[in-house]
């Protein structure tokens, strides 16, 4: 019998996908930038940009596309060279070598591309620790062979951080692909009168029939001013001259998505070229995070990629959620793999019989576990034991200093936010005495949400008055849920049965 984590692991992933190129996204719901895409045999493996949350770079596989499972990630416990900015995984499969390339910030120091390296596509993956570290930063790693089969590494050089131009290099790399050698070429570089505006990014190389593509991103990747799309380059040798498709950008948004880019090609056993890559969605926005989507490539006589037919990122069930979500029983043995903490603040956990607990940091203070929604509207809720002296609670969480949350502790109900680490209380209550308390946050999409409280978890009363989301938004990520504790050295909070149902948008999920 399967267990109920790995249920919620498939249902989380459920995607129809058909190999004769007719796809439905998103693949995978919830915030999943920057995704990269390997096949080995029949098995495909993707993995995402996981920001300063860990697990760092969660990992997905699914035989035949139709169904994507939580694996496990490249990095269950953080590199130690890095303290967070875990962007833009690449996983590459060369010469019967298993590689990830990705980016992380040096501690106390600029941003990074580093790489693992591991005997199977599920790991265990050994951290091999920077390759380049540019002063302005170094990100969007991608791995190419030139016409002679040398082994190439290319990233972005992150000028657009400085008000600098942003350039496109290619080095090579040593013959265990871990160590650049030679001297660096740029390229490409932006064209700021264009689509591309201040921002070029995210290179992946593809060769075919005697060229060579370098797929990219433009413009503004994130948040609510977002013009983010994608472009292709083509050159007869891999360190140039390139010549930019005159159909730029080959991927816009669209009715259903916003802000398409950051992508890498894979191909079916039976030959069929797609492309994965990310995208807001426009019922939804940023407050749900960047999807990841999966569309064909079909090829133009002239030798050009057209991906989905340049219709933008394809449609399939992307406006269809409600009725999507997850539950928790905790049954155990182990946390369900979906649940995330901040780099940094893993908490201590236990599962089991029904109940999770969640302890206070060693010092004291906040800890969680926090989860994607997987639509703008939905509803969660969950069971809080008695507390004590700490206090636990349900809330809507941007980073560890922006969230909002509704919390019981020692016979009170405290509905607050803290904005910047500034903690404001917004209501207080006390309450009945009873074994557990039923908390639930509602949102109708995007910008507001409302906590309300149960003793028996049928009949429910407003907690204050609906709260703004607007200023939790990370400029990168989207919100997220979570159980949360917060209390002196020592102390913990049990919870029950947490579940998140997505309700149909108003604007027209």
């Amino acid at each position: 019998m399967l267990s109920t984590s790995l249920l919620v692991a498939i249902y989380v992933g459920l995607v129809s996908a058909q190999m004769d190129g007719n796809l439905s996204n998103p693949i995978l719901r919830g915030d999943h930038p920057d995704p990269t895409i390997v096949r080995i045999g029949r098995t495909y493996w993707t993995a995402s940009t996981s920001g300063d949350w860990a697990p760092v770079f969660p990992l997905y596989r699914s035989v035949g596309l139709r169904r994507w499972i939580a694996a496990g990630a490249i990095f269950p416990k953080p590199p130690g060279w890095a303290e967070g900015s875990f962007w833009a995984p690449e996983m590459v499969v060369d010469g019967g070598r298993m590689l990830v390339y990705y980016v992380g910030r040096r501690r106390g120091g600029p941003l990074c591309v580093a790489a693992a390296t591991a005997d199977r596509p599920e790991g265990p993956y050994v951290d091999r620790g920077p390759i380049v570290c540019q002063a302005d930063g170094s990100i969007d790693p991608a791995f190419a062979r030139d016409e002679h089969g040398l082994p190439f590494l290319v990233w972005k050089e992150d000028g657009n951080s400085q008000h600098q131009p942003t350039t496109i290099w290619a080095q090579p790399l040593t013959s265990d692909l871990l160590h650049l050698s030679g001297e660096k070429t740029a390229l490409l570089v932006n064209e700021p009168e264009s689509w591309e505006g201040g921002v070029i990014e995210a290179p992946y190389i593809l060769q075919r029939q005697g060229h060579f593509y370098l797929f990219y991103a433009g413009n503004a990747c994130c948040g609510l001013q977002c013009h983010y799309a994608e472009g292709v380059a083509r050159a007869n040798h891999l360190l140039g001259p390139w010549t930019r498709d005159t159909e730029n950008p080959i991927i816009r948004p669209n009715g259903s998505w916003r802000c398409p880019g950051h992508g890498t090609a894979v191909q079916t056993p039976a030959g069929k070229d797609l492309f994965i890559y990310h995208a807001y969605p426009a019922v939804g926005n940023v407050y749900l995070g960047r999807e990841s989507v999966l569309d064909s490539v079909t090829w133009t006589q002239d030798g050009w990629p057209v991906v989905n037919q340049g219709r933008g990122p394809g449609t399939g069930a992307a406006g269809v959620r409600a009725g999507l979500g997850f539950r928790d029983a905790f049954r155990g043995p182990a946390l369900d793999p979906e649940w995330k903490w901040l780099v940094g603040r893993e908490p201590a956990v236990h599962v089991f019989g029904g109940k999770l607990t969640i302890e206070a940091p060693t010092n004291g203070g906040q800890a969680f576990i926090a989860r994607s929604p997987l639509a703008s509207a939905y509803t969660a809720r969950v069971g809080v034991l008695p507390t004590g002296t700490a206090a636990g609670g349900l809330a809507i969480i941007g980073d560890a200093k922006n969230e909002v949350g509704l919390s019981r502790r020692d016979g009170e109900l405290e509905l607050w936010r803290r904005d910047q680490e500034e903690r404001h209380v917004l209501w207080t209550k006390g309450e009945a005495p009873g074994k557990v308390m039923w908390l639930r946050v509602s949102s109708a999409g995007n910008e507001e949400a409302s906590f309300s409280f149960s003793a028996d978890g049928k009949v429910w009363s407003p907690a204050g008055v609906s709260v703004s989301l607007k200023e939790l938004l990370p400029w990168d990520q989207g919100l997220r849920v979570g159980l949360l504790v917060d209390g002196p050295a020592g102390s913990s909070v049990s919870f029950t049965q947490i579940s998140i149902a997505a309700l149909p948008n108003q604007a027209g999920d």
